[in-house]
């Protein structure tokens, strides 16, 4: 099971695009709130309720790995939290997977000292997000590099959803959830 956190100001495409194709390739994922309570409101006004509070029951031992969506408001909100950097430290550490769209790979990943040398990611194209990234930086819409899975922006979510997807699944399978869901 992957959790992804949502913060107040995430990027709804991202998000939510990503959840519903992961769910239609079978990848079980749970939503969790970092804002009070489990209702959170995205960038462009849409409020969705979380399947819980963050942490709650959820432990990095209890999950295969964690999803970041971006938008500047959420992503920043991942950024300070304290309990999200050592989230990701901890799932870093145990080789699970940690996968991040936009702005979350620039504003979150560094910080928790995730990208290490020799690794590879993405981030939406701001000039920015690609100093963050520095070396790491590659102009893709989505980059696998060992347990890290990154994805450039709202117009990436489906390239970022498939990486994770085939990253869990067969590739036969999430083939046909894509050719199925993407007509």
């Amino acid at each position: 099971m992957l959790l992804m956190l949502l913060a107040d100001g995430f990027e709804e495409i991202e998000a939510l695009g990503t959840l519903d194709l992961l769910r239609r390739a079978g990848v079980e994922v749970q939503t969790a709130s970092l804002a009070e309570g489990t209702m959170v409101r995205g960038a462009h006004g849409i409020t969705v309720q979380a399947d819980g509070a963050f942490p709650g029951a959820w432990t990095p031992e209890r999950v295969e790995g964690v999803i970041l969506p971006g938008g500047m408001g959420g992503a920043t909100a991942l950024a300070a939290s304290a309990e999200v950097e050592a989230w990701l430290r901890a799932l870093n550490a145990q080789g699970k997977w940690i996968c991040a769209i936009c702005a979350a790979p620039a504003l979150v990943l560094p910080r928790a000292g995730v990208l290490t040398a020799g690794r590879q990611a993405t981030c939406y194209p701001a000039p920015n997000f690609i100093a963050e990234l520095g070396a790491a930086y590659t102009d893709a819409p989505a980059v696998v590099s060992g347990n890290l899975i990154t994805g450039a922006g709202p117009g990436a979510f489906a390239a970022f959803a498939r990486a994770i997807a085939e990253a869990l699944r067969p590739a036969a399978a999430v083939a046909q959830v894509w050719q199925d869901a993407l007509l």
